[in-house]
């Protein structure tokens, strides 16, 4: 963690000053004019302290103390002003910023591409209608056809954030992107294609989606570090999640009120803080119990993460997260490279019989496996 030290030292203080934004603006400011007061006054004192922080005397003082001081000043305020700003745009253009009801111009270009794939789903000759519901939600995020059943044999049994699209299902897309392009070799104009590939194809899936926190996060995360890689740079977790987090809330202050924000942060702190510790706890040489052990650890790590705010939101918890986690990720990450394949495959053709009935049943046992989780006393 020391070598995200410095990162942390921002991302917090900045995060803490759009929370203290947002309370300011939900208890103390209820007029445009007080507003303006405030945006006025963290925009100066931002101004401030980083004149402060850039300024000789400053650095002089002995053990370095005021110049951290004036460096968390400025992006405290700074997360304040961005969250002031944000309602103040609100106030005077409502209209523009609720959007009128009509999608903006880079989900109006993957529109048709979305139509396409939710059709090429619902065409596929599955077991029954639910298991294309379910495909659907998993490959797209559109749950509208999804029984309800199903939904709660997903939500009480802890594998919610498997059918809500997430930044787990941008992540999958990414691993097979990587292994895909690593036929190329290493060379500078391979890396440079890859980064091209990559960065192109997981923004068109995230806009494409909708775009939620969560995936937005996954996004940045990725952006980041391919950035690095192709920099030539060793990219570090905490800095790459520092950062992630800095800009998100910067370009959309608001989202640190999303519940999927929140929870997708956090599972990730474990990941990255966690899991490593958990990971190497276990002695075993045997491949199999290996893998078996780092997916138990994986779930460990981000239940433990975000286990606590998710009793606080929703008021209850999975028991067996753990079970859930261990039968429902792999099946369901299997599920959606190779619908992604039956799709195409079926529109050209060519697509082979068993390879939509090996879908159809695996959806199915997901789904029966889950419900019998569920009745686990």
């Amino acid at each position: 963690m020391a070598e995200g030290r410095e990162s942390v030292l921002y991302a917090l203080p900045f995060c803490a000053g759009t929370v203290t934004g947002i309370f300011i603006c939900s208890h103390f400011t209820v007029r445009s004019g007080s507003m303006y007061w405030l945006a006025a006054c963290t925009l100066a004192g931002c101004l401030l302290s980083a004149w402060m922080l850039l300024s000789r005397k400053v650095g002089k003082v002995p053990g370095g103390w005021a110049k951290y001081a004036a460096a968390i000043a400025a992006v405290f305020l700074c997360g304040m002003f961005c969250w002031t700003s944000g309602s103040l745009s609100k106030l005077s253009c409502p209209d523009a910023v609720a959007g009128g009801g009509h999608a903006g111009p880079a989900a109006s270009l993957t529109a048709p591409a979305a139509a396409w794939l939710k059709d090429g789903i619902d065409s596929l000759p599955l077991g029954s209608p639910a298991d294309n519901a379910l495909i659907k939600a998993l490959v797209t995020g559109d749950q509208s056809d999804v029984p309800a059943s199903v939904k709660a044999a997903f939500r009480d049994s802890g594998a919610s954030h498997i059918l809500a699209l997430s930044g787990m299902h941008l992540a999958l897309i990414y691993v097979i992107l990587t292994r895909m392009l690593s036929v190329f070799g290493k060379s500078r104009e391979a890396d440079i294609a890859r980064f091209a590939v990559i960065i192109a194809s997981t923004l068109f899936y995230s806009v494409m989606t909708g775009s939620s926190p969560s995936i937005v996060r996954a996004f940045i995360f990725i952006s980041l570090r391919e950035t690095a890689i192709l920099c030539g740079r060793k990219p570090s977790d905490a800095d790459i999640l520092c950062f992630s987090l800095t800009l998100q809330c910067a370009l959309d202050p608001e989202v640190i009120t999303s519940a999927g924000f929140q929870l997708s942060y956090l599972a990730m702190c474990g990941i990255y803080f966690l899991y490593p510790h958990l990971r190497d706890m276990y002695p075993a040489k045997v491949p199999v119990l290996k893998t078996i052990w780092n997916s138990a650890a994986l779930s460990i790590a981000c239940q433990v993460f975000t286990g606590p705010l998710a009793w606080l939101l929703f008021g209850s918890a999975p028991m067996y997260f753990i079970i859930t986690n261990l039968i429902a990720v792999p099946m369901t990450s299997a599920l959606m490279p190779a619908a992604l394949a039956a799709v195409f495959l079926h529109e050209a053709g060519i697509c082979p019989e068993f390879l939509t009935e090996a879908i159809g049943w695996t959806a199915g046992a997901v789904v029966d496996c889950l419900e019998v989780i569920c009745e686990l006393p």
